[in-house]
Formats: C-alpha cells, structure tokens, sequence
C-alpha cells in the first residue's frame, strides 16, 4: 500500500506540473501567433505536455483507488 502512496502522490504532483508548464508553453505559442512567428511546433509541443500531464492525472487517481480498496479489504 505504500506503493500505491508514492504512486498517487508523485504521478498526482508531476501531472500538475506538466499541465502548468504545457500552459505556459501553450501562452509562448500563442503570443507567437499573434506576432507572426513561428508557432506551429511549439504550440504541438504544448498540447502533448498538456495532455500528459492529464494522463498522469487521471493515472495518480487509479492508485488513489486501488489505495483505498486495500485498505477497505484489509478492514474487514
């Protein structure tokens, strides 16, 4: 179970990171943009830390609820 702990917490807390700086690097993009730079890579950049850092959201929930099923098991 304390897998499962150090799972949830480091998954939970890198995938907030990344959806942080995958929206900063997504604002970079963007004012790009809107100057007429180049845009088009790191704008992609952008989207694939964003939707990584969602995975690892929604993973860190999965050991959350396996944490909490073992400890339901183990109170019975």
């Amino acid at each position: 179970m304390q897998q499962e702990k150090v799972l949830w917490l480091t998954k939970g807390v890198a995938g907030l990171l990344c959806m942080g700086l995958g929206l900063s690097i997504f604002g970079e993009a963007l004012s790009r943009k809107i100057n007429g730079d180049g845009w088009f890579w790191i704008g992609t950049l952008s989207l694939v830390i964003i939707n990584f850092g969602l995975c690892l959201m929604f993973d860190s929930h999965n050991h959350q609820a396996k944490m909490v099923k073992l400890k339901e098991q183990q109170g019975e």
